[in-house]
């Protein structure tokens, strides 16, 4: 019931909030570039971002990310390129911009000093956002983020994931369209993580573009439609989940416990599946296959039965983000 709400405002908010970009994409950027002296942070950033899309960047440190991120919400200005963000051009229209989006960093950047209640209503009279509507969306945001009962405590005695949620509703206040997450959960324990992952979700179900940046593999797994990888200030990738793991040079492992085996039967069933490689060592056979065909471990336990070769446990592993993750920035630590 509190998300129905959440989603009349987003739409009826005094009539304030004007559509996205009329294309369809919240955000858009060509030829995006961000210089500091003589070192390319962002370099010819080209990327859509679709109304409604919960969107993950991924990269190691210095990739790039936070100086997009900083772009895109007007704290840097480009060095080249363009951009639009809800619709509006991020160079002549940083103030329409900033209307349209909610920022959770980080760290957190609220007064601890205060409690949920006033640093709501003054973030939201910076927005200009009348008395009798600022309280209603208070109360409303702070049951949403299960922040209510706690409305009159001050936020410096709250624990890591307890400020996290303020955040949320701190960048919500005024409606945004859009939603950037600078790395929310970490530092945070299990069961905060999990929170506000669901809470993201939620948010994202029920209208908001979600810009979402993290260092955890299985979070953006999870959690993104989408997801760019970035890496010495180029976007290196982009797809879903599965089309970023079904890049060339990343397979299944199909893995096979075997009572015997010899050379040519390696290689037999190898080209029988169509194996990238083959490998046998403790008993245990590793096919690895670009794709997963339906059949295929049918086809390999039938072709060994026939040759009288016994199978015992069988398993199979995807590709994991992470490796391909590695494969495109590679291992070499970043400062």
């Amino acid at each position: 019931m509190l998300f129905h709400k959440i989603e009349y405002s987003i739409k009826c908010n005094t009539g304030r909030l004007m559509p996205e970009g009329k294309n369809g994409f919240a955000i858009e950027c060509k030829d995006l570039v961000r210089k500091f002296g003589t070192f390319t942070a962002v370099d010819s950033l080209t990327l859509q971002v679709k109304t409604g899309e919960l969107f993950g960047f991924l990269g190691p440190n210095g990739a790039g990310k936070t100086t997009t991120i900083n772009m895109l919400t007007t704290l840097l200005s480009p060095s080249s390129g363009i951009a639009r963000v809800a619709g509006f051009d991020l160079a002549t229209q940083a103030a329409l911009v900033r209307s349209r989006i909610g920022v959770v960093p980080q760290q957190f950047a609220l007064f601890e000093d205060l409690t949920p209640v006033e640093n709501l209503w003054y973030i939201g009279e910076l927005y200009e956002m009348g008395r009798g509507i600022l309280k209603m969306r208070a109360d409303e945001l702070l049951k949403i983020v299960t922040l209510y009962d706690k409305k009159d405590i001050k936020a410096g005695t709250f624990s890591g994931g307890m400020k996290q949620r303020l955040s949320v509703a701190a960048s919500l206040i005024h409606s945004p369209q859009i939603l950037f997450m600078d790395e929310p959960t970490t530092g945070l324990d299990p069961q905060s993580r999990l929170a506000l992952r669901e809470l993201t979700q939620k948010l994202n179900q029920n209208g908001i573009t979600i810009i979402y940046t993290t260092h955890d593999m299985e979070e953006a797994d999870k959690l993104c439609q989408r997801i760019g990888i970035m890496d010495k200030g180029k976007l290196v990738a982009v797809g879903t989940s599965e089309q970023l793991k079904s890049l060339q040079g990343h397979s299944h492992s199909i893995q096979l416990q075997i009572s015997r085996h010899d050379g040519k039967l390696v290689d037999e069933l190898k080209q029988l599946v169509g194996a990238v490689s083959a490998s046998y060592s403790g008993g245990t056979l590793e096919l690895r296959v670009k794709s997963l065909k339906h059949g295929t471990v049918h086809t390999l336990t039938s072709f060994l039965h026939r040759k009288g070769v016994d199978v015992g446990d069988f398993c199979i592993l995807e590709p994991t983000l992470e490796e391909v993750f590695i494969s495109l920035t590679k291992k070499d630590l970043r400062e």
